[in-house]
């Protein structure tokens, strides 16, 4: 079976979804392809889905943030880089070298006036703040067994609000990259009875944990390596998918009992939203 003639029709549906600036379609598709990556034997299927839900995060943010003039110019960005995807055929370090090239670029589009005229370009620092935050993350693995946790948001909290300022090399973006899998697969542990919870954390979460820490603790990093680790974790959220769906999050209003909603009072729901989003970042 062509599994890859599949995830390339879900691509397809994804950049039509962000053409029409429709990046709640646009996530669902990228969890399309994921899920059907699942299906073959090539980690590398799993990245387009990862990028592709990725952007929708960034520009979901970005719509509702940002005035138009920069969400365009963010916008064509993101419709160049999906367009020249090279994938499947193209060679792994590459495939994550284009996405390196795009994520710090569509950075910059995220940070406010204020940020711009204020921080400078620092690899160095983020290399530094995000073996120490791994570190850490690993150290205090055990307060994941703790149900209120936020353990791993927090640490991906920290390295997103670090990238986006100070930007980082290919390292940093493996880093945060194998962070954001491990903090989707972690959104499905409260899912889990306690006693089973236990156990799940300790077998999975755990060892995700110390192969990230081991593997961006190595002199040199095998592009191959980290996609095959990002591809185990992303497998594992996706099947926690199939065993537990998703919560839903909006109740439907039948037409007849809707209140009419000035514009005024929309701009203001528009920007609570945007500052909500922008939480999850900072």
């Amino acid at each position: 079976m062509d599994i890859s003639r599949i995830i390339q029709e879900d691509l397809n549906a994804a950049l039509s979804a962000f053409r029409d600036d429709d990046f709640r379609l646009m996530n669902i598709y990228a969890n399309r392809i994921m899920s059907n990556a699942i299906l073959g034997e090539d980690p590398m299927m799993m990245l387009p889905g990862f990028f592709l839900k990725e952007m929708s995060r960034i520009y979901g943010i970005i719509k509702a943030k940002k005035g138009l003039a920069t969400f365009s110019t963010a916008k064509s960005l993101g419709e160049t880089y999906v367009k020249s995807m090279r994938w499947p055929d193209g060679e792994t370090k590459d495939v994550w070298r284009e996405y390196h090239d795009f994520y710090v670029r569509i950075s910059d589009h995220q940070m406010d006036e204020h940020e711009k005229g204020s921080y400078t370009v620092n690899h160095e620092f983020t290399k530094h703040a995000f073996r120490f935050f791994i570190q850490k993350m690993s150290e205090d693995r055990t307060f994941l067994l703790n149900e209120h946790n936020r353990l791993v948001q927090g640490t991906l909290n920290e390295l997103d609000r670090i990238f986006k300022v100070h930007k980082g090399d290919m390292s940093g973006l493996y880093t945060i990259s194998l962070v954001r899998a491990l903090q989707l697969y972690s959104n499905y542990m409260p899912y889990y009875d306690k006693e089973e919870r236990g156990k799940v954390i300790e077998s999975s979460m755990f060892s995700y944990i110390d192969e990230i820490r081991n593997i961006l603790q190595g002199e040199s990093i095998d592009p191959r390596d980290i996609t095959v680790l990002l591809s185990r974790i992303l497998h594992d959220w996706r099947m926690c998918y199939v065993h537990f769906m998703e919560a839903p999050s909006i109740i439907p209003v039948p037409a007849e009992r809707r209140v009419p909603i000035a514009e005024e009072t929309k701009e203001k729901i528009s920007d609570a939203v945007a500052k909500a989003l922008e939480e999850e970042v900072r």
